[in-house]
């Protein structure tokens, strides 16, 4: 078992996430870390396109002779050579390389072997398999996914086995992969960005599957892309995007009550997800060594124990319409991706009680819906056919009423049941 410290640094930032950082600054950033004891980095070659590798492994060089420092990197993209220039896909003045996408076992293999090279190690501690999930992909979500269970999880239990990697598992920012996986898989650990903070807490039952199955989490993106990493003036990004104004709406009312008990939002928002015994650590992006002094004193900072029962109930939907359950707009939180089609797609988590828009009329959510997973938009029967993208994927196993979670308990998917564990294991 690989030991998780409570605290690491996400390098996201350093390889010129939505600003250029100069070589000084993203050195300066990974010194300060590395004096305050932080001794866990997580990167990937998306982050800049090597960029963040790069500077993470200079700073190693030199700083960590030993070899001590616990490091976490990712497979999934291949990085193409291009000439292109300026902002490409958040990152700013990043590496001449095109990240695309491939989850093959071939291409496993490559990318961890040019991660080696850009870090300057020929081991890594944690490989995980980044961005796998409906939101991201889309219409080629299933070939990606298929890819991974043919042939790219195989590669990465290879290494494991072989004692180039120490652990494997996930990067994802959608629970609802977790949960396909889990179903399929042995993972080691898993980090979720973004879906267990004190603003989205979409993960709650599949920490509690986690426990069951003795996967350990670690928590990225604690502020939700800034939005409570600093007091709510100026540009702000919730996911990567400006905030709705419902999201925003909260996240006030969050802070209010911190203020109310002498805390800071930021504080509690790193501190938040630490207090679930599943969550190992928590692995903020940092640039700047004022942002690594602020989040050493943050994690560090004394809270009352009042202050976590008092933010939960800010979130409930009566706390913000007096008795009555919160309304969704149309694109909030839900996708329709064919007329015929008989499920909706959650973009946004989905409490119990929400209102949401289905049919031309309204229907309630009976249960928390986790990002990804799908929502019956009608009554569904066992035996029905699940329609996504205007043709079947599964059938029902049982009875499910409109605004109901359909999930892997409640529906047969022809695809993911042929692809079980022991489908897996007899893989040469």
């Amino acid at each position: 078992m690989v030991p998780l410290p409570r605290l690491g640094m996400g390098t996201a930032p350093i390889g010129n996430l939505y600003r250029a950082v100069s070589d000084a600054q993203a050195r300066a950033t990974l010194e300060a870390a590395w004096d305050a004891g932080i001794r866990y980095f997580d990167t990937a070659p998306h982050y800049g396109f090597g960029l963040a590798e790069r500077r993470l492994g200079a700073m190693l060089a030199e700083r960590d002779t030993s070899g001590s420092a616990l490091l976490s990197t990712k497979v999934g993209r291949l990085l193409a050579p291009t000439r292109a220039q300026g902002e490409r896909h958040g990152f700013v003045d990043a590496d001449p390389f095109e990240p695309v996408f491939d989850y093959s076992a071939d291409a496993i293999r490559r990318s961890f072997e040019e991660s080696c090279r850009r870090i300057g190690r020929d081991r890594i501690d944690l490989l995980l398999a980044h961005d796998l999930g409906h939101v991201t992909h889309g219409a080629a979500h299933e070939a990606h996914l298929r890819a991974f269970l043919d042939s790219g999880y195989g590669a990465m239990r290879d290494l494991r086995d072989a004692g180039a990697v120490r652990a494997i598992g996930i990067g994802v920012n959608e629970v609802a992969i977790c949960e396909t996986l889990l179903d399929h898989v042995e993972l080691d650990v898993i980090l979720l960005a973004g879906r267990y903070t004190l603003l989205d807490r979409s993960a709650d039952r599949l920490l509690d599957r986690c426990a069951a199955q003795g996967v350990r989490l670690i928590v990225g993106g604690p502020y939700n892309s800034g939005i409570l990493a600093r007091d709510l003036t100026g540009p702000l990004r919730f996911d990567y995007a400006a905030p709705s104004a419902a999201v925003l709406d909260r996240a006030r009312a969050l802070a209010d009550i911190c203020a109310g008990f002498g805390a800071s939002l930021p504080a509690a928002a790193l501190q938040f997800p630490l207090r679930h015994p599943q969550v190992a650590c928590v692995i903020p992006g940092l640039v700047g060594a004022d942002q690594v002094a602020d989040t050493v004193q943050r994690l560090a900072k004394p809270l009352p124990e009042a202050l976590w029962p008092a933010l939960d109930a800010a979130l409930r939907p009566t706390a913000f319409q007096a008795g009555a359950p919160a309304l969704l707009q149309d694109d909030a939180r839900l996708i329709l991706l064919h007329p015929q089609d008989n499920v909706l797609i959650c973009v946004r988590p989905i409490e119990a009680g929400d209102i949401l828009p289905a049919s031309g009329g309204t229907i309630p959510a009976r249960e928390g819906i986790a990002i990804g997973h799908k929502l019956a938009r009608t009554s569904l029967a066992a035996g029905d056919k699940v329609i996504k993208y205007g043709a079947p994927i599964g059938s029902m196993t049982a009875d499910a009423a409109a605004g109901d979670w359909v999930h892997m308990h409640n529906m047969k998917s022809d695809y993911i049941s042929s692809h079980t564990r022991s489908t897996l294991e007899a893989k040469p």
